[in-house]
């Protein structure tokens, strides 16, 4: 059975590809590309942190009771530091400005490579484990988010 951290990983998998070709784009001046590849990564990866934040961690937190402190408490608190970041990654490629994109995104990286290392080896084995039996139907409510 697929699980909540086999799925989640995929669609890191995904953003990262996008991010990666946004950036490719952007060191070579190619701003369409840019336009398109920035804007599906920050999409996604919007709805890739809604899908935490409101499906995933809140499932977590109500079954383990960890609601002040713990895992999934940092995880909100690093997407929080990350959103002046995207921020500035959306004016950038608006401006078609392609030094202030890059250097957003190395910004970035430095949040996010460590962020989703965390969560890929902890913090969704966790909610696997701590959903037990009830893991399925959250994971079809995360896949429903995310492609909707």
């Amino acid at each position: 059975m697929e699980t909540i951290n086999d799925f989640m990983m995929k669609d890191h998998q995904l953003i990262d590809g996008y991010f990666d070709r946004a950036g490719t784009a952007a060191k070579a001046g190619d701003f369409a590309t840019l336009e398109r590849e920035a804007t599906e990564f920050l999409n996604r990866i919007a709805v890739h942190i809604d899908v935490e934040d409101r499906v995933l961690f809140a499932a977590f937190e109500e079954r383990t009771g960890m609601t002040q402190a713990g895992p999934s408490v940092t995880m909100r608190e690093e997407h929080r530091e990350m959103e002046p970041i995207f921020e500035t990654m959306r004016e950038a490629v608006a401006a078609r400005d392609a030094a202030k994109y890059l250097a957003a995104a190395a910004q970035l990286v430095q949040i996010l490579s460590p962020h989703n290392q965390k969560e890929e080896t902890m913090m969704y084995p966790m909610i696997d484990d701590a959903m037990g039996p009830d893991v399925g139907a959250l994971l079809d409510e995360a896949k429903a988010s995310i492609t909707a």
